[in-house]
């Protein structure tokens, strides 16, 4: 419920996702060219930003022009409003945006080439279903780049989320291990799986 609410999605590209580099996250800029390195097969194909948030990593899929197809995926009514706002703000090249919980995505099976989702997995309720999800969605041989955290978030991240919850302190992410990670992955059913750690953050690559 966190992020439905429109102070985050305002603030998310306002210093927030930054603030996850003191975590070890690459960084939007870096982290685009890694999924686009890994999403090479993709080219002309469809590729979806699962838990887009504000649009930061789609905007730049769409802006490639690499894909025939972009998609961007959020639970969030307000990340959603904030995504077309700053698509129209660049003028940025039309992609589909589509609200849908990651457990019960509204996707064919084996409909789409490369899914990125950056930053998310922690906040999903049921991380199980929806790695299972994106495993049923992705076409045999297609990709999925995910970044997390690992345990050992820094304070002041989790500070934040807390001061900005209505509801109260209260713990609304889920940390992982890299071999959980690793786990999770393959219990999904990717056939190839590789979790970077950089500090406490997670790089994950995977191949259905």
């Amino acid at each position: 419920e966190l992020f439905r609410t429109p102070l985050v999605s305002y603030l998310y590209e306002r210093g927030w996702r930054e603030s996850f580099v003191q975590a070890g996250f690459p960084g939007i800029e870096k982290e685009y060219e890694l999924a686009m390195d890994f999403f090479q097969d993709a080219r002309g194909k469809t590729v979806m930003d699962l838990s887009c948030g504000s649009g930061l990593m789609v905007r730049r899929l769409a802006k490639s022009n690499f894909f025939g197809k972009v998609v961007a995926v959020d639970f969030s009514e307000s990340m959603l409003d904030e995504v077309k706002r700053r698509k129209d703000e660049e003028q940025c090249p039309d992609f589909d945006m589509v609200r849908a919980d990651v457990a019960n995505l509204p996707f064919v099976t084996n409909g789409v080439d490369a899914i990125h989702s950056g930053a998310a997995l922690h906040c999903w309720p049921y991380v199980q279903d929806g790695l299972k999800e994106v495993h049923r969605v992705l076409k045999p041989g297609g990709t999925f780049f995910a970044t997390t955290f690992l345990w050992g978030i820094p304070d002041e991240i989790v500070n934040l989320q807390a001061n900005l919850d209505p509801a109260g302190p209260r713990r609304a992410y889920r940390f992982f291990a890299p071999e959980e990670l690793e786990w999770l992955m393959k219990g999904a059913g990717f056939s190839q799986v590789e979790v970077e750690k950089r500090s406490r953050c997670a790089i994950i690559r995977c191949v259905k």
